[in-house]
């Protein structure tokens, strides 16, 4: 019969497979809910050869970054992903990998294979090799304040006045007071739906520190409930290079950029409580006996010219109940530790305060403290040590350094918002290795 029923042959059957299998993966892709970005982009470490960047979808999604050279984002160079889960509430970041120190990259962001950003896409510069001589411009600030309207004049003033290569947060980088995922959450958030945020992290690599507001309650310790808690949420916000070590849990880590190694110290999780005693000799501690061994072991072995590290409390002996002044056997420790191995460049940052502060301890280790980015001011009067104290309005720091020239170069700058640039200091290579006082304060 010419026109009857002819039985499907077998490559019929495969084709209406085909078919069938495109059609339900097509209404599957339109019928996915569209995703957008609800935080970020925000770019973590940024290494010579490597690029970490976090960002927060409105729901369950894959998150794909991809990289070129070229502003119009032609010829991608590098592609990563990562699954955005419920269980982190829908944040993460990805890493690139394979990239080439020292270049400008422009990136976009994907949910589930869509575009999530539109052009001018941002960029960021990968850092120089481990060991090369040159500048940097290093921002560091603190004490970001309870609701999003306290630093917001501050991250706008960042925006628009101060170029910088590197944004390191010190702690209380919001003030939640609690342990609980939900209030962490919940301000870590607010702070960084504004615009003044969103637009520095999104073109400078931003890497951090806790202290006792974004760890915990008020003055917390090792002994605060829930830190475990608290520590997964740290590392759900930040794209960090690392977190402790394996057997030592934490939020330190160090890292490399170009002639600067940066060892950023964690002041909260193994804390003895303020009040303690020494008792046994030797036991009351700030770091913990595993972070204090790495942190002189990396120390010891840097073969950079400078060397920062950071604290969430400050160093100097003038200090409140809840900084090193109560850990002054293990903080003497430390100091004597680094003039008896003669360490050369070793420079102190750190924060809480909500002030902004320069001592010259004991004539030897220079410290910058840098507050309040948006939390209340609480002025000091002049301390032993102290070469510059600043209380007034919401300051952020930046320092800059130059390994460069034949004598390596350290300038402190401190800017307030809605004034920009208030102090300038430069400090001679022989006063940052304390054979040269720096003239203090009258008190």
């Amino acid at each position: 019969m010419k026109h009857g029923f002819r039985f499907p042959r077998f490559r019929d059957w495969l084709w209406l497979a085909a078919l069938a299998l495109s059609v339900d993966s097509i209404f599957a892709a339109t019928n996915l809910p569209p995703r957008y970005l609800a935080l970020g982009p925000m770019l973590g470490e940024v290494s010579p050869g490597e690029a970490r960047i976090w960002a927060k979808a409105s729901g369950r999604a894959v998150l794909t970054a991809k990289l070129s050279e070229n502003d119009n984002l032609e010829n991608v160079v590098a592609e990563a992903e990562t699954s955005l889960l419920p269980a982190a509430d829908y944040m993460g970041h990805v890493r690139l990998t394979g990239l080439k120190p020292a270049t400008r990259y422009f990136y976009r962001l994907d949910l589930n294979g869509v575009p999530a950003m539109l052009p001018p896409y941002p960029s960021f510069t990968t850092a120089p090799e481990p060991g090369t001589r040159g500048r940097q411009r290093i921002c560091f600030v603190s004490c970001v304040g309870r609701t999003a309207a306290d630093p917001a004049a501050a991250w706008a003033d960042m925006a628009e006045r101060a170029p910088f290569d590197l944004l390191l947060m010190l702690g209380d980088n919001h003030y939640a007071d609690t342990t609980g995922a939900g209030g962490q959450r919940e301000c870590y958030a607010e702070q960084r739906r504004l615009a003044g945020f969103r637009d520095v992290t999104r073109r400078v690599p931003v890497l951090a520190i806790w202290d006792d507001h974004d760890y915990g309650p008020n003055n917390s310790d090792g002994t605060a409930s829930g830190k475990q808690l608290s520590l997964r949420t740290f590392k759900e916000h930040w794209a960090n290079p690392a977190y402790g070590q394996e057997d030592d849990p934490g939020v330190y880590f160090k890292f490399t950029r170009g002639d600067v190694d940066f060892f950023m110290l964690d002041v909260r999780y193994n804390r003895s409580p303020n009040h303690s005693a020494d008792d046994p000799p030797g036991t009351k501690t700030m770091l913990g006996k595993k972070q204090l061994a790495w942190f002189k072991r990396e120390l010891a072995a840097s073969r950079a010219t400078v060397k920062l590290v950071a604290s969430g409390s400050e160093w100097q002996p003038a200090g409140h109940i809840d900084s090193w002044t109560s850990f002054a056997r293990e903080r003497d420790e430390i100091f004597a530790w680094i003039e008896t191995n003669a360490l050369q460049g070793v420079i102190l940052l750190s924060g809480d305060r909500h002030f902004t502060g320069g001592y010259h301890i004991r004539g030897k280790l220079i410290e910058f403290t840098s507050g309040p980015l948006g939390a209340k001011n609480y002025a000091t009067k002049n301390l032993p040590g102290m070469f510059y104290n600043e209380g007034a309005g919401k300051l952020y720091s930046v320092l800059e350094i130059d390994t460069g020239a034949a004598e390596p170069q350290v300038t402190l700058e401190v800017y307030r918002a809605g004034e920009g640039l208030i102090h300038r200091q430069p400090f001679s290579w022989a006063q940052v290795n304390g054979r040269e006082p720096i003239p203090l304060l009258n008190r």
